[in-house]
């Protein structure tokens, strides 16, 4: 049975001995209070029923917010759950202190270059400057052609070799996930990022996922379309697609027989050789003790020949 609320049955028996008097005064002793059974009839039938659709919007005014309020906790909970996880990818260090001892070259070896830190100028320079500090760094180039979804492009970055292990180098990583009108949660995932970035590939690849997802659920909030240039496939292309590494302090002009060669390396994350910064002295110490054993044997021969 339909529930009727207390003030429609108020205001249908005020009306209805409302409507009685005023009718029985005006008309005389002709009309009864049975006349009148029919209107009241009527009246109790519409406050049943536009009072029942009243329940039924109220019942879904309450289902639905507590629908928002369960998503609002959903969201922060997941909030929660991402910074944690960017934190425990940027923090730790599981590699001896590789990736502290990188962090903190790489900031000693910026301190005094001038331009754009997302510049490749910059990048190369940088990179310069942490080779002369014996580590194996390169600027890595990446290239990708143009999909159904996704434009062409081209990007260059910094990587340390370290005992078989690639470290990517990025100097203001949060900058590579800027987007329009940002939400404050999405703000703050931003405010986690380090000055400093240093990590592995396959950390990378995780930061990546996990700030594209927010980025979508950012956008979507503000009513926004995720730019090509924003989806988690493009973002890939730039650290995750076939690459050319150099170590040269400036850019060379590239011959045929570069871009040859560019086409036959460039495969993509493609094992090189490692040169650890820890074996640089005995290495120099053995191909010094080569060459002199080699001098001394021309230099013998060279003698030999005269004499005959």
């Amino acid at each position: 049975m339909v529930r009727v609320p207390v003030r429609f049955e108020r205001v249908a028996a005020a009306f209805h001995d409302v409507s009685w008097v005023r009718l029985g005064e005006s008309s005389g002793s002709e009309h009864s209070p049975e006349s009148f059974t029919d209107l009241s009839d009527l009246v109790n039938s519409f406050i049943e029923r536009d009072g029942g659709a009243f329940d039924r919007d109220h019942d879904k005014e309450v289902v639905d917010n507590e629908k928002e309020q369960n998503h609002a906790e959903s969201s922060d909970s997941s909030e929660s759950e991402t910074k944690d996880m960017l934190q425990s990818l940027f923090g730790s260090d599981d590699d001896g202190g590789d990736r502290d001892e990188i962090r903190a070259a790489t900031e000693l070896a910026s301190k005094g270059l001038i331009g754009d830190r997302s510049s490749p100028g910059f990048k190369r320079q940088l990179m310069a400057r942490l080779r002369d500090m014996g580590f194996d760094a390169g600027l890595s180039k990446s290239k990708w052609e143009k999909t159904g979804r996704f434009p062409s492009g081209n990007y260059e970055y910094v990587d340390v070799n370290v005992c078989g292990n690639r470290y990517i180098v990025e100097v203001l990583l949060a900058r590579e996930f800027e987007i329009a009108r940002p939400t404050n949660k999405y703000t703050s995932l931003l405010d986690v990022f380090p000055s400093i970035y240093v990590g592995k590939v396959e950390d990378l690849k995780q930061v990546v996922r996990l700030m594209c997802k927010s980025i979508k659920e950012s956008m979507k909030s503000m009513g926004m379309p995720v730019p090509p240039w924003r989806r988690n496939g493009y973002m890939n292309s730039k650290w995750f697609s076939s690459y050319k590494r150099t170590t040269n302090e400036v850019p060379t002009g590239k011959t045929e027989s570069d871009e040859a060669f560019a086409g036959k390396r460039s495969v993509g994350f493609e094992a090189l050789p490692v040169i650890s910064r820890y074996c640089r002295d005995d290495f120099q110490s053995k191909v010094g003790l080569r060459v002199g054993n080699l001098v001394a044997v021309l230099n013998g021969n060279g003698g030999m020949g005269m004499d005959l």
